[in-house]
């Protein structure tokens, strides 16, 4: 009887573990969290603000998801999976996870960012806050537009200049001309 339970409960691990890989494969951005100090509540409130981002927190146990962070650059990084643990999976914007979290945190002195993945590349507390002073994807989108666009603007301008100058030059030769007269 025993042995059944117990060969159910690695089962179970196992499979926890094969979930958080995928979650890790799939998010674009991995966030680890030492939640100290954070009342449920709290967390609760925080997981439905990053369910409206594509994004959601998971408190797991460090060794499932040591096992499961088998192959990235976490892996070698043993010294952030002590404490307790939280996972952010952001699936959507990269941004968007980091800014709720760096937000979520002000206050809480206990809690901290331990690092991360940011597209399969490791990321410490530094470049986590670093994300999150980033604008949103929006922004960076309307920001490289106006630049591309830059170019084009200023050559019609230009092209613009030419006649306006012309129709001004025609326009001052008249009145000089009426003064004469």
């Amino acid at each position: 009887m025993a042995l059944t339970t117990e060969r159910k409960s690695i089962q179970k691990k196992s499979q926890l573990v094969a979930d958080l890989k995928q979650k890790i494969e799939a998010a674009p951005v991995v966030i680890l969290l030492d939640f100290k100090g954070i009342d449920a509540n709290s967390i609760a409130d925080f997981r439905k603000k990053l369910k409206r981002e594509n994004a959601e927190l998971k408190v797991v146990k460090n060794t499932l998801l040591y096992r499961a962070c088998n192959g990235t650059q976490l892996y070698d990084k043993i010294s952030i999976f002590k404490e307790q643990t939280a996972v952010i999976f952001g699936y959507g914007d990269i941004v968007a996870p980091a800014k709720l979290l760096k937000e979520f945190l002000k206050g809480k002195e206990d809690a901290k960012v331990k690092g991360g993945l940011v597209e399969g590349v490791f990321a410490d507390a530094q470049k986590i806050d670093y994300l999150a002073s980033l604008p949103s994807k929006e922004v960076l989108v309307a920001q490289l537009l106006a630049v591309l666009q830059a170019p084009i603007t200023n050559l019609v301008r230009v092209l613009n200049a030419v006649p306006q100058k012309t129709v001004l030059v025609l326009d001052a030769i008249r009145k000089e001309k009426e003064k004469q007269s």
